[in-house]
């Protein structure tokens, strides 16, 4: 039996009744499993109630919450799952569940997500405050590709995006690919500017992870058509939150939005809460302060 008492600290997938739940429930089921975590399912009931806590399901949460189960367990047989319903505003609701997980998943409904025809607002909202890496899965999303994609621009979140790529490149035995996106018009040094970019994202990584194989690409033009382009053959797309260009204060950058709304496979976004722990985490394990 899980205790319902301990924070979610795996995989929470939030669930609803739309069939895109059935994408983002197949993949956290398969990385709670990969990672040796609980895997939680969660429905938020929309109130006024920003204070309410995880509980166990009732009525026709119960009964959609059962059959994600059911799906899940299909996935992975063996995988310790706990079913949660818990009031509130949805996006801040799945915040504040994920305070302490690992990863939140959620599902999407292709380019028309909620009401923003972007982004929607509820991913929007998990995007950009979630303590732990965001994965949102798209639609007939694309699971087996042959690498793991990451953007990079030297961010502070691209730079936390970078180490949490390699984490999950490294755990599936896939390569990491480190792109990025030169503006198409840049001045003559600009290339060069940008390889250093490159090179410095990637620097020491071969020493955390000897057995990962780590491409850098450089490509001109429009960071979220490039990405998306370029994402072709991946499992996996990761990126921060906010780059170089987003504006002073937004916590989800145009690029970022643009790359869930039209990827071919799930991405993983890390907004700057989730960046700065990571990048907290580093600097403790390496005995420096962060």
């Amino acid at each position: 039996m899980i205790d319902r008492t301990e924070p979610v600290t795996g995989v929470l997938v939030g669930v609803d009744g739309d069939p895109a739940t059935s994408g983002a429930v197949t993949w956290a089921a398969r990385e709670a499993d990969r990672r040796g975590l609980t895997l939680d399912l969660v429905q938020v009931l929309p109130s006024t109630d920003h204070e309410a806590t995880l509980r166990a399901p009732t009525g026709r949460a119960h009964a959609l919450l059962d059959e994600a189960r059911r799906h899940a367990e299909r996935v992975a047989p063996d995988l310790p799952i706990r079913l949660s319903e818990v009031d509130g505003a949805v996006g801040a609701a799945l915040v504040r569940s994920a305070e302490h997980a690992a990863l939140l998943v959620v599902g999407t409904r292709g380019a028309v997500i909620d009401i923003n025809t972007t982004v929607g607002r509820t991913v929007a909202h998990v995007l950009g405050h979630a303590a732990c890496p965001v994965v949102v899965v798209p639609p007939a999303a694309r699971h087996d590709g042959a690498e793991v994609l990451v953007g990079v621009d030297g961010s502070p979140d691209a730079v936390a995006a970078v180490a949490f790529a390699a984490e999950v490149a490294d755990q599936r035995g896939v390569p990491l690919v480190a792109l990025g996106v030169a503006p198409r018009f840049g001045a003559a040094d600009n290339e060069d500017t940008w390889r250093r970019v490159l090179a410095e994202s990637v620097a020491g990584l071969a020493e955390t992870y000897p057995d990962l194989r780590v491409g850098e690409e450089l490509c001109r033009g429009n960071a979220a058509q490039e990405i998306v382009r370029r994402a072709g053959g991946a499992q996996l797309i990761v990126l921060g939150s906010r780059g170089r260009g987003a504006v002073t204060g937004a916590l989800l950058g145009s690029t970022s939005q643009a790359v869930v709304s039209r990827a071919p496979c799930p991405v993983a976004v890390l907004s700057p809460r989730a960046a700065a722990a990571r990048t907290r985490a580093r600097g403790a394990a390496a005995g420096r302060p962060s």
